[in-house]
């Protein structure tokens, strides 16, 4: 079992040029001596601090994940309400090796590498467009925001969601639109398993799976869909609805996932690295398991 403050420790310690880039340097508290890990301890939650130029970042660690978050205060002036999340990474301290958190440390660079310049406030991006029927007819790829505004479109319940989503982080982060709101929606659709509802969810994924980037594919196939593997009835009630590649990728996704070895890549899988477009397709299971045989 890895120790937590140790782990914080070493996590602040991988990021210290990516803090500095941005403009930030570890705080120390007055109290820790300086040759202990400078991590605060409040209740179940520990976390290191950064200050920058009137603005600061927390490493924390609470309920089995590490989180990097932003406020627009120091420090020492900033409240817990303050902080707004950049980043999120599942951690479990029994579970946990060196991969894991090599990979949290490469996410939470890229994070702040693309939301901050030296000693700034996190830059605004432009609003996200979709990719358009008719570009995808004349050779273009669906992407992440593609997907997301088609499948509000066909579920309005969920657009206000979807706008929330991109407001907040200024560009659409696919993966915390669908834990938090697409993936338990279809999954209740998969579970109700009602003819129509089901056929009308796989219009969608299936056009989007054979017309999407690779990014778009993982999404569907790992993120959503791998989830079934706890419950074989569930995935039995989709076969029938997806075509053949999407089915046949499903099926081998939650078959590994579903495996005694792979706890370290549902932890990865749960909170992937921020969204990057990407035109070329590769082959998705391999790319997932990063060219293993299964």
């Amino acid at each position: 079992m890895h120790d937590v403050n140790q782990v914080l420790a070493a996590l602040a310690d991988g990021l210290k040029d990516a803090c500095s880039a941005a403009g930030f340097v570890v705080c120390r508290p007055a109290d820790i001596a300086k040759d202990m890990p400078p991590v605060v301890v409040s209740n179940d939650r520990r976390y290191i601090t950064f200050d920058g130029d009137g603005c600061s970042l927390k490493l924390e660690f609470c309920n089995d994940s590490i989180g990097l978050y932003f406020a627009e205060s120091v420090t020492a002036e900033a409240a817990d309400g303050d902080y707004t999340r950049l980043s999120l990474s599942l951690f479990n301290p029994s579970e946990a090796d060196e991969k894991d958190l090599k990979y949290i440390v490469e996410d939470f660079a890229d994070t702040l590498g693309e939301r901050f310049s030296r000693g700034k406030k996190p830059k605004a991006k432009k609003a996200p467009v979709a990719v358009s029927k008719t570009a995808v007819r004349n050779g273009a790829f669906y992407d992440a925001v593609s997907f997301g505004s088609r499948f509000t479109a066909l579920y309005p319940e969920l657009r206000p969601h979807f706008k929330q989503n991109c407001d907040e982080y200024g560009e659409f982060l696919p993966e915390d639109f669908f834990k938090k709101h697409g993936t338990p929606f279809i999954l209740g659709i998969i579970k109700e398993n009602n003819p129509q509802k089901m056929k009308k969810i796989f219009n969608l994924l299936n056009e989007i799976y054979d017309n999407g980037i690779n990014d778009v594919q993982s999404l569907i196939v790992v993120s959503i869909l791998g989830s079934l593997y706890e419950d074989e009835k569930l995935l039995a009630n989709c076969v029938d609805y997806m075509n053949d590649e999407l089915c046949v990728n499903v099926i081998r996704v939650n078959k590994y996932l579903g495996a005694g070895g792979s706890k370290g890549i549902r932890m990865r899988l749960e909170n992937p690295p921020r969204y990057k477009p990407k035109k070329a397709k590769r082959n998705l299971f391999a790319s997932l398991l990063g060219g293993q045989q299964v």
